[in-house]
């Protein structure tokens, strides 16, 4: 399997201009942020926002992007479908993640596209939902996965595979306490499941930012 993805994904690229481009998928022009100017075998972070059309897209990962570039990483953040400059629609049900043209399909496609083998993926609240589901399907995609305040109605339908990755170290769980729109106790129940210790971050407006970002580096920027 590794050798087929490796054959498939031979020769594969995007050009971004100023750290932009637009990438066809099948449901659509898909506008993304992202920079590729490092080694192509260093780390790619992937980064997914929530789930809001009208005032959401890439461009909530900023924060994290110099910072990125610095560690000697690349990284692609795309507006997802129906936000920012990007066609289609999402949906916003857990229960439509897979689904054909779904969230993870367009991402699997923005990978094949880039020539990603494998992503580190950080998702925040939606986002962080869609990339628990393309881990759980498509494994071998995955390098790391961070998932801050995600939105996953049942760990369990993650399966197994999670499980043993969580106790590889491969996965973090991060969430803020005090936060109404994201119990903790979801995040207790995500990190459990998975094996892993919840890691209290601020809230997202509160110094939430600063502490993703350090546990993303911290991640993409570790040996393994």
């Amino acid at each position: 399997a590794e050798q087929d993805l490796d054959e498939a994904l031979a020769g594969k690229s995007v050009d971004f201009v100023n750290a932009e481009a637009t990438i066809q998928t099948s449901v659509g022009s898909i506008h993304c942020l992202g920079d590729f100017s490092g080694p192509p075998d260093s780390p790619v972070v992937v980064m997914l926002h929530y789930y809001d059309r009208k005032n959401i897209s890439a461009s909530m990962w900023e924060f994290m992007f110099e910072a990125l570039l610095a560690a000697g990483c690349r990284y692609l953040a795309p507006s997802m479908p129906g936000h920012g400059l990007s066609q289609g629609e999402s949906s916003s049900k857990p229960e439509d993640y897979t689904q054909d043209g779904g969230p993870v399909d367009v991402l699997l496609q923005l990978l094949d596209s880039c020539g990603v083998k494998r992503g580190i993926l950080l998702g925040y609240d939606w986002g962080g939902g869609v990339a628990c589901a393309f881990a759980a399907k498509h494994p071998l995609r995955m390098h790391k996965l961070i998932a801050w305040c995600a939105s996953v109605r049942d760990p369990q339908e993650l399966g197994q595979q999670l499980q043993r990755r969580g106790k590889k170290g491969d996965i973090a769980v991060l969430w803020a306490k005090n936060d109404n729109w994201h119990p903790f106790r979801k995040g207790t129940d995500l990190s459990t499941y998975l094996g892993v210790k919840v890691t209290e971050v601020r809230l997202r407006h509160k110094g939430g930012t600063e502490d993703v970002r350090t546990r993303t580096l911290e991640l993409a920027t570790a040996s393994s």
